[in-house]
């Protein structure tokens, strides 16, 4: 399914392999000054995940994705020795954004309710955006049929414990994510990482309960300021002219009265 990103690719690198690997998903949204932006969304496999399962990049399907608009790059091997494939997409408004984070995972996928809102003043806007992660549904959220009929029927084979000891390793090591959100100005967040201008979240799979995502901004627009900030020092200067001509002008009268 186009519609969630075919994250379920994810999923068959773990529960039809026999060992770890490692798979590093990467979602990042950026937001401009004039309220548009970029999603983006990097989804990287170690050589055991591409080994073990051949037709991973090819269950992406890529070509999908550059049919109702994403962006897409790679597959190209980076220097964290991950196979790395970015998909992204432009937005021109956060209702636009909307939109496209609901292609992220569906309504009821683990990433959800994702939302940029951005309001003005007369100097000053204000950004926020706000988001879900949850993985209480375990690797079962990233599922759908196509990944159910590969597994007999089953959304994930076995439960969660028993893929954990099949492969010897938590799956937190195995399925690593990271949030980033970019705002303009200084961006206040409830996340644990500020980087560059960032608030960078990195939810694990094993977390009790849903995570909510924050972050807020205040950009002021110098262009807006300077005219009128100008205008009032010319004014301020204007006053103080008329002011020392009219001082001077008593004093003068003053002078030929005496």
């Amino acid at each position: 399914m186009t519609r969630r990103l075919r994250l379920a690719a994810l999923v068959l690198a773990v529960v039809l392999g026999t060992s770890a690997c490692r798979v590093q998903t990467d979602i990042g949204v950026t937001v401009k000054e004039n309220g548009s932006g970029t999603v983006t969304v990097g989804v990287g496999f170690d050589d055991d995940a591409l080994r073990r399962v051949p037709t991973l990049l090819q269950s992406l399907r890529t070509d999908d994705l550059k049919a109702v608009g994403w962006t897409v790059v790679g597959p190209l091997k980076a220097a964290d020795d991950l196979t790395h494939v970015e998909v992204s997409k432009n937005f021109a408004n956060p209702n636009e954004a909307s939109k496209i984070f609901t292609e992220l995972s569906g309504a009821n996928g683990p990433f959800r309710d994702f939302a940029i809102t951005r309001t003005r003043s007369f100097a000053r806007t204000k950004f926020t955006f706000t988001g879900t992660v949850d993985f209480t549904g375990g690797l079962e959220s990233f599922g759908d049929s196509e990944l159910a009929a590969q597994l007999d029927g089953k959304p994930l084979g076995d439960d969660l414990q028993a893929i954990e000891q099949r492969i010897g390793e938590p799956l937190d090591d195995v399925f690593r994510f990271r949030i980033s959100v970019h705002l303009p100005g200084e961006v206040k967040s409830n996340a644990p990482v500020q980087l560059a201008g960032n608030a960078v979240w990195q939810p694990r799979l094993s977390q009790a309960g849903p995570m909510q995502l924050k972050a807020s901004s205040t950009s002021t627009r110098w262009k807006t300021i300077a005219p009128a900030l100008i205008a009032v020092a010319a004014g301020v200067a204007l006053l103080v002219v008329l002011l020392v001509r009219g001082v001077s002008a008593l004093r003068r009268r003053s002078r030929s009265a005496g």
